[in-house]
């Protein structure tokens, strides 16, 4: 199979959440309560990704000048990511009480992880959650078409952009990692390591964020649209698991992944400062 090649461009988009519903992804709420979930952890993630890609440079020294240029331009990606997360999550904020003590946590998290994990270790955890980024993206723009129906305009294109981003920017991490002399099974390992702490987090807030806005009313689901959901989720979840599957094989290479045209013409869709 040919490879991609693969091209990064660094923005930054406009979005406007004064008109944001809470259920924003009315066709699929679980799906959208935990995008609002993951989006809680960009501001503690991101930092720590550009951190650790920063370190093995320092180990790497000049025996790989090539993965410079890519790791700035990851890095102002990422930096751009959770930026601009911060903007959507103070609206969370002020609609749930509860999620501070959640960011504490995870920030926490990050810090032990620099601090007492290996570059090794930190280099795989960050493999496995870019290789998360693409399929998610992914399943965003090939799989998911259904969930998006009736989606909030503003959310949709924060996740939009920012998966699009994910995509272009996905063999970076993969490739500081093998740089770094990094194992198959420490990449195994830690992509189901990150896969279980992100998910943990996520699914807290989740339920946290949800069970609020059915206490207070917010979020009420008829019974005759309970089936589309769960249909909805089983696919998703089926196309998810191949995916995984398919980036987790010993000869995975995120370059044989194809340039995915439906995130290029999404981005030319976007306003940007």
């Amino acid at each position: 199979m040919a490879t991609a090649e693969i091209e990064m461009t660094i923005r930054r988009p406009i979005f406007d959440y004064a008109s944001t519903p809470r259920n924003w992804m009315p066709a699929n709420p679980a799906f959208g309560y935990h995008l609002n979930g993951g989006s809680l952890t960009l501001p503690y993630l991101e930092p720590y990704l550009i951190r650790v890609m920063r370190r093995a440079l320092e180990v790497l020294g000049d025996s790989r000048p090539d993965l410079r240029e890519d790791v700035r331009l990851f890095s102002g990606q990422e930096a751009n990511h959770y930026k601009i997360h911060s903007q959507f999550n103070a609206l969370l904020r002020e609609r749930y009480a509860g999620i501070e003590e959640l960011e504490a946590k995870i920030e926490a998290d990050f810090a032990r992880m620099l601090r007492e994990e290996t570059l090794e270790w930190n280099l795989g955890y960050s493999a496995g959650f870019e290789t998360t980024g693409m399929v998610m993206s992914q399943l965003f723009f090939e799989d998911v078409a259904e969930s998006l129906a009736g989606a909030d305009p503003a959310v949709e294109g924060l996740w939009g952009w920012h998966l699009a981003e994910e995509y272009e920017h996905r063999c970076v991490a993969f490739d500081v990692f093998q740089a770094v002399g990094g194992s198959y099974r420490e990449r195994l390992r830690l992509f189901f390591y990150q896969a279980n702490h992100l998910k943990t987090f996520g699914d807290k807030a989740a339920r946290l964020m949800r069970d609020q806005d059915e206490a207070a009313g917010h979020l009420t689901i008829r019974p005759e649209h309970r089936a589309a959901h769960a249909r909805i989720e089983r696919r998703q979840m089926r196309c998810a698991r191949r995916r995984i599957a398919w980036a987790l094989l010993p000869w995975h290479d995120p370059r044989r992944h194809p340039v995915l045209s439906s995130a290029d013409r999404f981005l030319k869709k976007l306003d940007y400062a």
